[in-house]
């Protein structure tokens, strides 16, 4: 578990298939997604480094307004 405190999860969903980022406050990102039908309920950890431009910019358009100073500046390091 970590102890770092949560900031949000913001969902950017591909069809179907589950696509959560959570972000913590000590910049690290828990990422919760689906492969595909059979393959349901993955997580890891990752750093923003792992996450394309295209997704990075999924995930600021669904990031409530409050949080998107904090995500933008989390998903630049």
């Amino acid at each position: 578990m970590n102890g770092s405190k949560e900031i949000v999860t913001i969902s950017v969903p591909k069809g179907d298939l589950d696509n959560d980022y959570t972000f913590f406050e000590d910049g690290k990102i828990r990422y919760n997604y689906d492969q595909n039908d059979n393959k349901r309920g993955l997580e890891t950890w990752i750093s923003a480094s792992r996450i394309t431009d295209s997704e990075k910019d999924k995930i600021l358009k669904a990031c409530p307004l409050q949080f998107k100073a904090k995500i933008s500046a989390l998903l630049k390091k």
